[in-house]
C-alpha cells in the first residue's frame, strides 16, 4: 500500500526534477518545467508522488487538469506516470478527485515505457482501461547518438547516406542556434505548413512560452543556405542523458537542399558530446505521416511501442462524454 500526496509549488519547484530523475521511464513531459510551460498555455499542473511505508518515494505523476463547469475536469498525464505501476491504481485516483476538488473526473495517461503483457495487465486489474480514441500513435523510435560516429553513420540506410552527402554540396551552414528570434522560428514552420498543407505547429506565444520555460534544457540548431537565410531547424530537450525531439521544420528552399540531413547529424554529434544516449524521436506515424517516419527510419533508430494511453473516469457518462470532446479536438488542446 502506498500514500499519494500532492505536492505543493514550493515543494515541487525545489524537489521534483530531483526525484524524477532517479526513475528509468522518467520523460520530459513530467518534469517540473513543462508542467509550468503547460500551465501558462491554460493548464493547471498537479505533481503527485507515491511514497511506501518507509517514505520512500515509489512513482510519480504530473497531470494537468482542465476544469470545466460544474466540478467537473479533465486530467492529462503526458508521459507517466514514472516507476511503480502497480501504485498507480485506486489510491492515485481518489488523491486526484480529493486534491482537484472535482466532483467529476476523467483522466488519460500516456505512459512512455515500452510496452509488455505484465505492465498492462497491472493497469487493468488497476481500473485503467485501454482507450479508444488514442491522440498518439503510441510508437516511436530511438536513437544512440552515444555509439561512435562511424558506426551510426553505417547504421543509416543507403538513401538517408546518400542524402547526408547531398546537404553538403549546396553551401549550407549548420550551427547552434544560441539566443533564437521566434519570428525566424515562426516562419520556417509558416513555410513547412503551406508546402505541407499542414496545420499550425505552434503559434508564436507558444514558441515564446516553452522558451521561456524550457530554455535552459532546449539545443536547438538552425541550418542557413548559402545567403545566410534560416531554412531549417532542428531541436530538443535534454534532461540528464536522455533527450527528445522538440522541434523539427524544414522551409521549401531547405527540402531542396537536404538541409533536414545535415541538421539532424549535427545535432546528434551534439548530444553525442553531452554524454546522451537515449534520444526519442518523439513518436512516428507510419500510415498517416509516412515522409517523417522513412526519414527516422532511415537513421538507423530502433522502433519502440510504448504502454501508450489508458483511461479512467469517475462515470460512464463522463468517459463517454470526454472521448467525444477529445475526437473533436484531436489535434488540438483537450
Amino acid at each position: 500500500m502506498v500514500n499519494w500526496k500532492c505536492l505543493t509549488q514550493e515543494e515541487a519547484a525545489t524537489r521534483w526534477d530531483q526525484n524524477l530523475l532517479c526513475f528509468d521511464d522518467f520523460t520530459h513531459s513530467q518534469t517540473f518545467s513543462w508542467g509550468e510551460y503547460r500551465r501558462a498555455c491554460g493548464w493547471r499542473p498537479y505533481r503527485w508522488a507515491a511514497y511506501d511505508k518507509g517514505e520512500k518515494i515509489v512513482a510519480m505523476t504530473q497531470g494537468l487538469l482542465r476544469a470545466y463547469p460544474g466540478k467537473t475536469g479533465v486530467i492529462w498525464v503526458a508521459g507517466g506516470p514514472v516507476g511503480n505501476i502497480e501504485a498507480c491504481g485506486k489510491t492515485l485516483m481518489r488523491a486526484m478527485m480529493e486534491t482537484t476538488g472535482m466532483k467529476r473526473l476523467y483522466c488519460r495517461i500516456n505512459l512512455a515505457r515500452q510496452h509488455n503483457a505484465q505492465d498492462a495487465l497491472t493497469l487493468q486489474s488497476n481500473g485503467w482501461r485501454r482507450t479508444g480514441s488514442p491522440l498518439l500513435s503510441g510508437m516511436s523510435m530511438l536513437y544512440n547518438p552515444l555509439v561512435d560516429e562511424a558506426i551510426r553513420l553505417a547504421d543509416c540506410t543507403r538513401n538517408w547516406r546518400h542524402n547526408l552527402r547531398r546537404s553538403e554540396k549546396h553551401g549550407l551552414s549548420v550551427h547552434l542556434w544560441e539566443k533564437p528570434d521566434i519570428d525566424s522560428v515562426y516562419a520556417i514552420y509558416h513555410s513547412m505548413q503551406d508546402y505541407k498543407n499542414l496545420s499550425q505547429q505552434f503559434s508564436k506565444n507558444e514558441l515564446e512560452t516553452v522558451f521561456s520555460f524550457m530554455g535552459k534544457h532546449i539545443v536547438l540548431y538552425r541550418c542557413d543556405d548559402e545567403h545566410g537565410e534560416p531554412v531549417s531547424l532542428r531541436g530538443c530537450a535534454i534532461f540528464g542523458s536522455k533527450a527528445w525531439d522538440l522541434f523539427a521544420a524544414t522551409s521549401a528552399n531547405g527540402r531542396k537542399t537536404y538541409a533536414s540531413y545535415g541538421l539532424f547529424w549535427k545535432l546528434m554529434q551534439h548530444c553525442h558530446a553531452a554524454g546522451v544516449k537515449y534520444y526519442d524521436m518523439s513518436g512516428i506515424d507510419p500510415l498517416h505521416n509516412p515522409g517523417v517516419y522513412d526519414f527516422k527510419k532511415g537513421t538507423g533508430a530502433l522502433p519502440i511501442e510504448y504502454l501508450g494511453e489508458w483511461e479512467w473516469a469517475s462515470s460512464k457518462i463522463l468517459n463517454v462524454g470526454a472521448n467525444w470532446m477529445i475526437r473533436r479536438r484531436k489535434g488540438r488542446n483537450i
